[in-house]
């Protein structure tokens, strides 16, 4: 079967591993040329046979337009997570398999959230910034700790939280969750606790790690009164996306209440990260967008996209397809 790579160049260079290029020239013909919007609609001719698209971030929208003009396609292996961006009604029209390497996607952010995590309970941010400011930082009553006793709240149990609830287990420490929408065999299978509302989660943790997709439902879902019902000494971690929390609001309860510690890896207007209040907020530790795949971590994307490109030439059922419904839950 014929296929093309349709992304942009830099996401070419850092998830298709040269040994996967050589796999995919192996198993289909392909040109190991980037291919664009443009190139496809000025000569149609020549990708009436393309049966399958190799991408990551930078895929065009996937429109009428576009699939007129690959009517043969069969399969989009999409070598990176959330893929609303280039999906569109007029895609599931057509019977064309989609998949996403948004599980292998959720590995470093749950290696991300596990560090930031045993870091917050031992009050690293808090005694560190207190370090350089010439005070001993030595007060250990306020250090929850990595211990019997010591609650983590994980808000939503999508791939990242349950990859982050399973790499919990290796600690000796009480797991709460909070998702509406999960069974109680998801929170079975995570050890976690259930609980009904946000306020519980709120109230009792030490340290709370959001993972919620930016929905329409869920922008802003994390108020200003729940930020204030945080427990004392406690730590809001952010990996998901800034539309989630009500930033003004988050500013407002952070600036009121020092002994907190919010580490936000993602916020509304992430272009403007050196430029936001929150940056000048001594209890609030910024990075830009790093708890997903990065650097090397990235190549094992595209070694997915080859093995669901392979299990799909073999006949057999993808591992992890996406279909309308279950692309408005993938972050």
């Amino acid at each position: 079967m014929k296929s093309i790579f349709l992304l942009s160049e830099r996401s070419f260079r850092i998830v298709y591993h040269p040994d996967t290029l050589r796999q995919i020239s192996k198993i289909t013909e392909n040109d190991g040329q980037i291919h664009t919007r443009d190139s496809i609609l000025a000569n149609p001719e020549s990708y009436k046979d393309v049966s399958i698209i190799f991408s990551s971030w930078g895929c065009t929208r996937l429109d009428s337009e576009i699939l007129a003009a690959l009517p043969s396609l069969k399969a989009v292996f999409y070598a990176a997570g959330s893929t609303r961006g280039f999906v569109t009604d007029e895609f599931w029209e057509k019977d064309i398999l989609l998949t996403s390497a948004y599980k292998t996607n959720a590995i470093p952010v749950a290696e991300f959230t596990l560090a930031t995590i045993i870091l917050s309970l031992k009050r690293f941010w808090h005694y560190s910034s207190a370090i350089q400011n010439g005070e001993h930082g030595d007060n250990h009553e306020t250090i929850p700790g990595v211990n019997h006793g010591t609650r983590v709240g994980i808000i939503s149990l999508g791939a990242i939280g349950q990859l982050v609830c399973e790499k919990l287990k290796s600690l000796d420490l009480d797991v709460i969750a909070y998702d509406p929408f999960a069974s109680d065999s998801v929170f079975e299978s995570c050890s976690a606790q259930k609980v009904d509302t946000l306020e519980e989660i709120f109230e009792s943790c030490d340290v709370i790690s959001l993972h919620t997709p930016w929905l329409p439902s869920t922008e802003n879902m994390i108020t200003g009164d729940l930020l204030t019902r945080m427990a004392p000494n406690s730590t809001f971690i952010n990996t998901s996306r800034g539309m989630v929390v009500d930033e003004a609001a988050m500013m407002e309860v952070l600036q009121k209440r020092s002994d907190l510690i919010a580490i936000l890896d993602v916020i509304q207007n992430e272009s403007q990260r050196c430029e936001s209040p929150l940056n000048r907020l001594p209890n609030v530790i910024l990075s830009p967008h790093i708890a997903g795949s990065k650097g090397r971590e990235c190549f094992r994307m595209g070694i997915e996209a080859v093995t669901e490109c392979e299990r799909f030439l073999a006949g057999e059922a993808p591992l992890t397809p996406v279909t309308k419904d279950k692309m408005a839950l993938i972050a």
